[in-house]
């Protein structure tokens, strides 16, 4: 009965370590599509926004209003420096809600909280990189209505408290800032692809437990 456990234990760990290298493959060929895709849309221009060709990653020119109300979203700088990005609504002409990431804040402001109401904010054009808006990591903290910034963007919380239908994705404005402009603009992309290290690790790890299951019955079979 014990020889028993120990090969069913064995066996599945050797499986599990082989499925985990070949989920990391599947992974990478992923993340190289993802890569492949930035490139190509990092070399083109702008280009007018349009609803039915929207794609992540793409660089557009969009027009419309911001609304009233601004949010404040936590993030270290690449200088590992505390700071928050500001977040805005645009509604564009055709009446699309989306979130605007339009740079970054060493502190909160009041000056920053809204958009108070005028030719600027009412008609503004906008370029930036279309993001699809990250679900909350495992580590990250909850939102609290105790803070005046967000941890995360919760795009159906967000959505029912404006009555409105915000779509998925974020704008991250390249564009000077015509409303605010002492904002510091953070568009970055660094996307690492380790996919592949990690599939040999699980692998050489699976041969090797392999091997020694195979010494270790042949030695007391």
């Amino acid at each position: 009965m014990r020889k028993t456990i120990f090969n069913l234990f064995s066996i599945t760990i050797i499986f599990v370590l082989f499925s985990l290298g070949t989920w990391q493959l599947y992974r990478l060929q992923w993340k190289e599509n993802i890569i492949n895709k930035i490139e190509v849309f990092s070399k083109l221009p702008p280009i007018s926004f349009d609803i039915n060709s929207i794609e992540e990653f793409k660089k557009i020119k969009i027009n419309g209003k911001l609304l009233e109300k601004n949010y404040f979203l936590y993030q270290l700088n690449e200088k590992g420096n505390y700071g928050f990005n500001l977040i805005s609504v645009l509604q564009t002409d055709n009446s699309n809600f989306f979130l605007v990431k339009r740079g970054w804040l060493p502190k909160i402001e009041k000056k920053y909280e809204e958009n108070y109401p005028s030719e600027t904010a009412n008609n503004v054009e906008i370029e930036g990189t279309l993001y699809l808006v990250k679900p909350k990591r495992n580590f990250v903290p909850e939102n609290s209505n105790k803070e005046k910034f967000y941890y995360y963007l919760d795009i159906g919380q967000l959505s029912k408290s404006l009555n409105v239908q915000l779509e998925p994705y974020l704008i991250e404005q390249s564009s000077p800032d015509k409303y605010f402009v002492n904002l510091k603009n953070t568009s970055r992309i660094n996307i690492t692809n380790n996919h592949l290290q990690y599939a040999i690790t699980w692998y050489v790890l699976g041969f090797c437990i392999l091997i020694a299951f195979w010494f270790l019955k042949k030695r007391y079979k």
